[in-house]
């Protein structure tokens, strides 16, 4: 094992001559060239550091002072170039007036919608409105609470025709609308044939349903053409203008109100009342001949497809003067006569109760489910009622699921075209998301958009304007009375074996 060790060699003495000590003095500032150079180069930086940034120098004694903030140099650019520094805005979709519908699904703005107050702003020339959707997606609920209930808070005449039957979770049946007509005090009219449980009967001569003569007899003239199954003959429409006029001059003769039954009877077996209504060309049994087989299945008609409907007084329970009517035809079978009937009178009231009206209140018609029966006759009357919408402050509403509802028809395509409102909720086939886009002239980019919708939200296009997504919103109360599935949330069960059946 090695070891080290260190020398310590004495220091050699030193021949620098002994230092003489002084006093320590304190040590002096910088002089003031000092702080002038240093002041000098401090500057020349931020100088150089303000060349490079593109902005103003500051003075040094004024920006110690606080006295200004840095000013930037503006910079020479393009209109191309500085385009980009304008970041994209969105106007609202609707003005400020009219029913609060919900918001814009992008920009969140509060939309607005109702025909009648659009009209009057000058932003929509047509009050009609075409609502289309799945089922679930919303497309009910939006028309309950937008336009029915929301409605008739400005005051409007709303007006339903209720196709759709619905079961309650205790086993009731009845239309959609009933729950709702109930929560605001108003009962449905409800039809059913046969005279169901609760239906109610219409006299299609009641003067309370036309706005005069004329109007009864051309819904009588509506009845017998269904019932004929073919368009009427010059000599039986004459021999049921003159059962009509001679049902109705005895009726009132009598304190009464002329009835279906009675017009039969006459066109069975003129009276001598009808006597005076001929020339001397023409005998009574001319006439009788002549209404023969309108009678006979007009008759059969009132006793077989409209028993209970139509064939006696009106059911003293049924007030057309309410702001809200609301007909219940969900009993009514879908084949047959039945429902083009109903719907021929709803309109012949709604005609006449326009017309007659001393001041003119804005209309809300509602077809929902149109589909059912927007077809043959009742198309061609539900076109009408769009063509004079304008005149009569009426806005007519067809709700259904697609737009292939209408198989095809004509005048139920032609309406759903003239519409000035679209509104659009999901259409998940690729098929029916094509045919709104085609039918209602949207751009041809909308057709995924419209596939993926999610419950609630609707693609809405208002006049002429461009389309925009809206998120329905509902209050508590209107979630309450819109929602439709008490069937599918029912918690009812059943045993497995019949009780009665041996274990």
């Amino acid at each position: 094992m090695s070891t080290s060790t260190t020398t310590h060699e004495p220091a050699a003495p030193s021949t620098a001559a002994p230092e003489t000590a002084t006093p320590a003095t304190p040590a002096a500032g910088p002089s003031d060239k000092d702080r002038q150079r240093r002041d000098k180069a401090r500057a020349r930086r931020l100088h150089k550091h303000l060349r490079r940034a593109r902005v103003r120098p500051r003075i040094a004694l004024l920006n110690r002072w606080g006295w200004y903030e840095l000013l930037l140099t503006a910079a020479f650019s393009t209109t191309r170039q500085i385009g980009a520094l304008h970041l994209g805005t969105s106007a609202a979709p609707t003005s400020h007036r009219g029913l609060f519908a919900g918001r814009d699904w992008h920009h969140r703005w509060a939309v607005f919608l109702d025909v009648f107050t659009l009209y009057l702003d000058g932003g929509l020339k047509n009050p009609n409105i075409v609502v289309v959707g799945d089922i679930g997606a919303g497309k009910s609920s939006f028309i309950k609470t937008l336009l029915v209930i929301r409605a008739l808070l400005l005051g409007r005449r709303v007006v339903i025709v209720d196709k759709k039957s619905q079961r309650r979770a205790d086993g009731t049946v009845e239309g959609e609308y009933a729950l709702l007509a109930r929560e605001l005090g108003v009962t449905p009219i409800r039809f059913a044939t046969g005279g169901g449980a609760g239906g109610s009967r219409i006299n299609p001569l009641d003067p309370a349903i036309g706005a005069g003569q004329v109007s009864r007899y051309e819904l009588l003239r509506a009845i017998l053409a269904e019932a004929l199954g073919r368009p009427i003959r010059p000599l039986e429409g004459r021999a049921l203008r003159i059962a009509v006029d001679v049902a109705i001059a005895d009726a009132e003769a009598g304190g009464q109100v002329a009835t279906i039954r009675e017009v039969i009877a006459q066109l069975a077996d003129p009276g001598p009342s009808a006597q005076g209504r001929l020339s001397q060309y023409e005998a009574l049994e001319d006439l009788a001949g002549w209404g023969r087989e309108a009678a006979a299945e007009l008759s059969r008609m009132v006793e077989e497809d409209l028993a209970g409907l139509v064939d006696g007084p009106t059911s003293p329970d049924i007030n057309l003067t309410a702001g809200l009517t609301v007909f219940d035809i969900s009993a009514l079978p879908e084949d047959g006569p039945a429902v083009p009937i109903v719907m021929a009178i709803v309109n012949t009231w709604l005609r006449g109760t326009l017309a007659a009206q001393a001041d003119t209140v804005p209309t809300v018609f509602v077809v929902d489910e149109a589909g059912l029966v927007m077809e043959g006759s009742f198309a061609k009357v539900t076109r009408r009622n769009q063509k004079v919408a304008r005149g009569e402050a009426l806005s007519n509403v067809s709700g259904m699921q697609h737009v292939s509802d209408t198989q095809g028809d004509p005048y139920a395509l032609a309406t759903l075209r003239e519409a000035g409102t679209v509104v659009v909720y999901r259409q998940e086939k690729p098929d029916e998301a094509r045919a709104c886009v085609q039918t209602f002239g949207l751009p041809a980019q909308c057709v995924s958009l419209i596939q993926t919708l999610p419950d609630g939200a609707a693609l809405v296009r208002v006049g002429g304007g461009k389309p925009f997504v809206l998120n329905h919103v509902r209050s508590d109360w209107e979630v309450s009375v819109a929602n439709t599935d008490d069937a599918m949330t029912s918690e009812a069960t059943i045993a497995l074996h019949d009780a009665g059946e041996a274990a």
